[in-house]
């Protein structure tokens, strides 16, 4: 997936607040703020991946919606320092900035399981997202264990999608690992 390209380069965080604030795709716009957090956490030898609702919705362009961004990140204290200085900060669980309207939860650390990880390149910026066969195992997991019907639908929608990209030895693999290949669709 590549979003079209920003025609200026969004360096600092003015800029990039600006740029954001003029962005009517909310999509793109989550995406410009990720790609400018992985470019400064990248700097400083860290990293950023996108998962949870907000990957669901950026890999089924947006057929699934989500109110928040969910990252795990590789330096908590960065990411923290990077969101407060573009205006973000910390209510409750997440990071909220209100001007802008987009809110960021910070999961926790980059999981281990980052090898399947997706590049998304998103104006001068790139994205990493988790796996599409991380996610699905993912929303199986909760579809099962949380009884989450949404989250079912998410999982069937996702394994459509790209059946003929993902890796399914390693999905299967995955889905036995975590008990849910009982309900990995066929």
């Amino acid at each position: 997936m590549t979003l079209k390209k920003t025609p200026t380069k969004l360096h600092g965080a003015r800029a990039l607040v600006s740029q954001l604030r003029k962005e009517p795709n909310e999509l793109k716009k989550k995406m410009l703020l990720l790609g400018y957090l992985t470019n400064r956490l990248e700097r400083k030898s860290g990293s950023v991946y996108l998962v949870g609702g907000q990957a669901v919705e950026t890999y089924t362009g947006g057929q699934f919606t989500t109110g928040d961004i969910d990252i795990t990140t590789t330096d908590m204290k960065a990411t923290v320092d990077i969101l407060a200085g573009i205006g973000f900060k910390e209510v409750g669980m997440i990071w909220l900035n209100e001007a802008l309207g987009i809110a960021v939860h910070i999961v926790g650390l980059t999981p281990s399981r980052s090898e399947k990880a997706r590049i998304i390149h998103v104006g001068p910026y790139t994205v990493r997202v988790v796996g599409v066969e991380d996610l699905i195992i993912d929303r199986l997991a909760a579809a099962k264990f949380w009884k989450s019907q949404r989250d079912a639908e998410q999982a069937r929608a996702l394994f459509v999608s790209f059946r003929k990209q993902v890796d399914l030895q390693y999905l299967r693999r995955r889905a036995k690992e975590e008990k849910v290949d009982d309900v990995l669709p066929r």
